[in-house]
């Protein structure tokens, strides 16, 4: 996937999908120096999520009015994360019935007639054809693009979506297929509620990155028990952005960079691990691999 996202919708990107690459499977988590405003493509292709917002969410019939905004949605007071709800990922409603249209070339569909209490329209791509489909809410092009292979079309790859936040200002999506490239679209409306960072009993935050209250002390991740088993925990956000495991902080310059980079290299040529965490950061469940 291609984007050309503000460096500040980037950075809403690139926290949540990390924590939905971290959900689906123990992969090693990419190193990111020097790569926040390459992740939200670099990460995301056919059949990987490209939900910014939605990807650790809860879903619940309840629907109270909240107020929207962008270019990230204001979606009102936060709440306190229910059951079942991750703290700081948004609890999220289905507004109203979806639309579907095939996109066979460039085509817009009017967002005017839409719920009040809508703060987003997600968007849900299934590839007919290999090619290149673009979509999103920017008239200047500025949207989200997948390329689909032909091995993509009909197989678990083939699908992939995104939720767009919703104001006064956002009244069409844009949709474009090149390349022979032809896909299903399916366009729900949908409410964002946000929640708050849980707090442990030591003080820590604890939760997903990207929510309202911005990284938590401790970033719920998925990993492997110390018996191989897959479990969920918690990482300190220190050692997942700590460069390697001697420099905990970021480079200064592009050179120190590449000096520590290949001082990296050598020492760490298939990456290294950090231990998980329960909610306490503290007792200790598992590992994570970086690199």
């Amino acid at each position: 996937m291609t984007d050309q996202f503000s460096p500040e919708r980037s950075a809403v990107i690139r926290a949540q999908l990390i924590d939905a690459a971290a959900r689906v499977q123990p992969a090693r988590r990419r190193r990111l120096w020097g790569v926040a405003l390459v992740l939200a493509g670099s990460l995301v292709g056919a059949g990987v999520s490209t939900a910014a917002f939605a990807a650790t969410g809860t879903f619940t019939d309840a629907a109270p009015s909240v107020p929207a905004g962008q270019p990230v949605a204001d979606l009102g007071e936060a709440i306190t994360a229910p059951p079942g709800t991750e703290p700081g990922a948004p609890v999220i409603s289905l507004l109203g019935a979806p639309q579907s249209r095939v996109i066979e070339g460039a085509s817009t569909l009017s967002l005017e007639d839409r719920p009040s209490e809508a703060t987003h329209v997600r968007v849900t791509l299934t590839a007919l054809a290999a090619g290149l489909i673009s979509w999103g809410t920017a008239a200047d092009g500025n949207n989200p693009s997948v390329s689909y292979s032909p091995e993509d079309v009909g197989s678990p790859r083939s699908e992939t979506w995104y939720d767009f936040p919703l104001d006064d200002t956002t009244t069409q999506l844009y949709f474009d297929a090149q390349r022979g490239g032809g896909a299903t679209a399916v366009v729900q409306y949908v409410r964002h509620v946000p929640t708050r960072l849980a707090v442990n009993q030591h003080g820590d935050t604890y939760g997903v990155e990207g929510g309202p209250d911005g990284v938590p002390d401790l970033i719920h991740v998925a990993g492997l028990a110390d018996d191989g088993t897959g479990v969920e925990g918690y990482a300190w956000a220190s050692e997942l952005s700590a460069f390697s495991p001697e420099h905990p902080t970021q480079p200064a310059t592009p050179e120190e960079a590449l000096e520590w980079q290949a001082e990296r290299d050598e020492k760490y040529p298939e990456g290294w691990t950090i231990r998980i965490y329960e909610s306490d950061g503290r007792t200790a469940i598992g590992s994570f691999p970086i690199g």
